[in-house]
Formats: C-alpha cells, sequence, structure tokens
C-alpha cells in the first residue's frame, strides 16, 4: 500500500497566502475575486482559476504569465503566513522510518511544491515521489494527480490511500479508484467530504484508522 498527502491544507497551512495573492494579483488586473470564490476554487489548479475568472487572457502564455505572478506573490509570503499543520512533519517523519511507501500529490506548481517542502524539511522523504498541478493534462477534480502518484509508487490505485482537504482533491482519489481520508481544514464544511471513506481532524485520527502493516507491505 502507499499513503499519498494533498500539500496545501494537509501538510501545511497556506490558506492565508493563498488568499492574500490571488486577492492582490486579481486587484492589480481588475477581476473581481472575493473569499468566497478562493474558498469555492480551492484544490484546483491555479491554471483553471485563471482560465475561468479573467476574462481577458486566451491563449497559454497568457494564463502562464498571470499564474507565475500569482505564485510568486505566494512564495514571498511563506515566511509570514504558511505554517505547518500540527502533527504533519512528525506524522511523515515516523512513516518515512516505518518505511511506508509515501507521495505528494498537489495541484500546485512544482516550484511551490519543491519550496514549500524543503522548507518544512520533509523534501527528501518523498524522493522521486512528488507529483504537482503542472505535471498533468487535467488537475483535482480529475485523478490524474494522483494516478501519477501511484505509478511513481510503484502502486495500483486500489493500493493506495488519498489524504485531501478539499472537495475536489477527495472527488480526485475516489475518481481514482483510491481509498480516501478527508482531512477538515478551515474555512471547509463537512458535506465537502461526503464521498470520502473517512473524515479526520488531526494526524492522530489519521493514525487510528490506517493500517500501518497494509501499507508497508
Amino acid at each position: 500500500m502507499g499513503l499519498i498527502f494533498d500539500m496545501d491544507g494537509v501538510l501545511v497551512d497556506s490558506n492565508a497566502a493563498h488568499l492574500a495573492s490571488w486577492l492582490k494579483i486579481a486587484a492589480e488586473d481588475g477581476v473581481v475575486f472575493s473569499e468566497e470564490t478562493f474558498w469555492k476554487t480551492f484544490g484546483m489548479t491555479s491554471e483553471y482559476i485563471v482560465e475561468h475568472f479573467w476574462e481577458g487572457p486566451t491563449s497559454p502564455s497568457e494564463v502562464a504569465r498571470i499564474v507565475e505572478r500569482k505564485e510568486t506573490a505566494f512564495r514571498e509570503s511563506i515566511v509570514e503566513h504558511v505554517k505547518p499543520i500540527d502533527g504533519a512533519v512528525t506524522f511523515v517523519r515516523f512513516l518515512s522510518k516505518a518505511h511506508v511507501p509515501i507521495a505528494v500529490g498537489s495541484s500546485a506548481p512544482r516550484i511551490n511544491v519543491e519550496y514549500v517542502l524543503n522548507w518544512l524539511g520533509i523534501r527528501d522523504f518523498f524522493g522521486n515521489c512528488v507529483v504537482a498541478g503542472d505535471e498533468v493534462k487535467f488537475g483535482k477534480p480529475a485523478p490524474d494527480i494522483f494516478l501519477l502518484c501511484a505509478k511513481k509508487l510503484g502502486k495500483e490505485p486500489k493500493q493506495c490511500v488519498v489524504i485531501d482537504d478539499s472537495r475536489s482533491g477527495v472527488n480526485a482519489g475516489k475518481a481514482a479508484g483510491m481509498t480516501t481520508i478527508g482531512f477538515f481544514s478551515m474555512g471547509h464544511s463537512c458535506d465537502e467530504y461526503e464521498k470520502a471513506d473517512f473524515l479526520v481532524r488531526n494526524f492522530e485520527e489519521v493514525r487510528e484508522i490506517i493500517d500501518l502493516e497494509s501499507l508497508v507491505s
């Protein structure tokens, strides 16, 4: 078995940084983008958000330029606004020591994923089993990110467990044919996790429901 982590909302609390960066770029471009919009699109790729809420850009290059501005603003705010989710780093270290196959499957661009995982001090525990949103054709709620994680882990989808805090992530995990754990986080409601096999609020609860022996085998 293998365990796949979403990053934002599961490993780090980055909501404030993402919201601030989206509001900053939207204001600069004269785009109406509210906190409500932010929560509705949480877990989706930046490209998808720009394509659906920015009226002007039509070409991939224009979308890419806007996304890069947003992600640059996000990285600049990490030290001030981002913090680890309680117990996340300890849990990842525990799994690595127990030789549990683990991966990260995030909608964020590769540069952000690498930056955050290195900032947390846990990048090396995942080896080559890190998948970012800009590596697949379709982001969450499509299953592409998690299916690529399974491939990198050398596991069948049914052998994988996904931990994700967003509706789009939970739906992506189920679409991939994986056991899915909804990780309840700020800004979300319980009904967003209706398709999840389990709902947890912290990593102690994750420990209680996973079968460590099956993950190692």
